[in-house]
């Protein structure tokens, strides 16, 4: 079944993230629905069956289920296994609810209030003075849920790539700036690179060829191209050098 997601009003999200900011500060954790189901100010602005509260707790159980177990590991190593576990979870998720719903901004900030919060405050808790990073939890593609199922579904097994960081910051930059838009072109990149022969220099095969894209993306209409032609386009793009 396909549910429609909520929600709230600009005035909700920010009430709620003041809500965990005075949460935390007493000593207190943020909870998913901290009001027992669905936020009171929920919005469900289509025709349709509107999703159930416990479907979402599902969500929760799935999500939370899915990130590895607190270790020793730095901090920047437990973010980014954080970031690739969780949005693989939102991927799978939305693979089989339907895409359509993941594809509104509007329902992230609800996910990463009422649902998700305590998930979104591990990931991005407040600062020495008690405020949160607003815009990880507002609308937008800083929300730190929507940003990981964007990455992972544009993504996909190149997440899991053991090159990956040596071309993540190029590779994320492109999609955060250029191609969440875009997911055709964005899934027919991440391919390209994947195919790559791992046996060449794949990061300045990687860089060179987001540096021809960006120009590319400049002169050229690549939505109005069919797959087999950006295919052939990407291709000689992302080129190994000879050296």
């Amino acid at each position: 079944m396909t549910y429609i997601y909520p929600r709230l009003t600009r005035a909700d999200v920010e009430s709620e993230i003041a809500r965990i900011e005075r949460t935390i500060a007493s000593g207190g954790n943020a909870q998913p629905f901290p009001d027992g189901g669905h936020h009171p100010g929920a919005i469900f602005p289509a025709a349709g069956t509107p999703v159930p509260a416990q479907h979402l707790r599902d969500l929760h159980e799935a999500v939370a289920d899915a990130i590895p177990q607190a270790s020793s590991r730095k901090r920047g190593d437990r973010d980014r296994l954080f970031d690739i576990a969780v949005g693989s979870a939102l991927a799978r998720w939305f693979e089989s609810e339907g895409r359509a719903e993941a594809s509104h901004p509007d329902i992230w900030p609800y996910l990463t209030l009422v649902v998700l919060p305590d998930l979104a405050v591990e990931r991005f808790g407040p600062d020495t003075h008690g405020h949160l990073p607003h815009d990880r939890y507002r609308s937008g593609r800083r929300n730190v849920f929507q940003r990981l199922y964007l990455r992972s579904s544009i993504l996909g097994e190149l997440l899991s790539d053991p090159e990956l960081p040596l071309f993540e910051d190029e590779l994320v930059g492109l999609i955060d700036r250029n191609l969440s838009s875009d997911h055709r072109l964005a899934r027919m990149v991440s391919a390209q690179i994947a195919a790559l022969d791992r046996s060449t220099n794949r990061r300045e095969t990687v860089r060179s060829g987001f540096k021809a894209l960006q120009f590319e993306l400049r002169v050229t209409d690549v939505a109005a191209m069919n797959d087999e032609a950006l295919s052939t386009l990407l291709s000689g793009l992302f080129v190994p050098s000879n050296d």
